[in-house]
């Protein structure tokens, strides 16, 4: 499933997009799996899988520990594609591939996007390549019908705000604070006006991630993003062993969500 046609399905409905952050092969592939299922029955649309690496600029502690760990564990960019091919009959919900550009680099920009498209991979993520060097990646993927997914905060200027929104597809991830990826127990009293002024100036859908953690800022995102990132929470509770507690919590995420859905 594509990403747009899953947005599409959502707003039809008036509900928002609950998205999942899930570092891939943790605490194994099996397990992971099993997990996703769950996860998909509790409520997720989007799963976003995590690629690790050595030097995560972005992530915050939990999410690095959660990288060293699948690192130590030999989980590699071609097993986590291995594993993409076999969820894609499996998976009813679009996957996505989140990764510093160094594996893909490394892997070759043709074949990564290659191993993309035949694996069912439908969007990717890289934290660490800039609007002004994503071109040809955005392209090869755009020849299969992948999206690039781009970041805007509240720190970037208009004249690069007006550029990313041109070259965006799928939805653009607004993130919510300054600083890496991390639990925060409240969200910027100017995150709504911002997320606002962004949607007035473009149809593709915005979702904010980054800091996510609890009931009350997922009632707060409800009512202006067109979706959210649930990262570092999820991986804190898979990391202590609480899936029944992550299970919990993303049908709660779902019902309020949900709040003022029309089906």
């Amino acid at each position: 499933m594509k990403i747009q046609e899953k947005f599409s399905q959502l707003q039809e409905c008036g509900k928002k997009a609950l998205i999942v952050y899930l570092t891939a092969g943790l605490p194994d592939f099996d397990a992971m799996r099993e997990l996703m299922k769950k996860l998909e029955d509790a409520g997720v649309d989007i799963f976003e899988i995590g690629v690790p690496f050595s030097d995560p600029i972005a992530d915050g502690p939990i999410l690095q520990n959660a990288a060293q760990i699948a690192l130590k564990k030999g989980v590699t960019l071609e097993r986590i594609f291995q594993f993409c091919g076999q969820e894609k009959e499996n998976c009813g919900v679009p996957l996505l591939l989140m990764s510093y550009y160094n594996p893909v680099l490394h892997l070759g920009l043709s074949h990564f996007c290659l191993k993309c498209a035949e694996t069912g991979v439908s969007g990717v993520i890289v934290p660490d390549l800039p609007l002004e060097e994503s071109g040809r990646l955005a392209g090869l993927l755009k020849q299969s019908g992948i999206d690039l997914i781009q970041f805007i905060s509240s720190t970037t200027s208009a004249r690069r705000r007006k550029k990313i929104i041109q070259n965006a597809s799928g939805f653009i991830y607004y993130i919510s604070v300054a600083g890496v990826t991390g639990p925060r127990d409240t969200l910027s009293p100017e995150l709504k006006h911002h997320v606002l002024e962004l949607k007035k100036q473009t149809r593709i859908p915005v979702a904010v991630g980054f800091g996510i953690s609890n009931e009350t800022q997922v009632r707060q995102l409800a009512e202006f993003a067109d979706g959210i990132i649930i990262g570092s929470y999820a991986m804190q509770e898979i990391l202590e062993g609480n899936f029944a507690q992550l299970e919990s919590a993303i049908r709660k995420f779902r019902k309020i969500l949900d709040s003022n859905s029309g089906c």
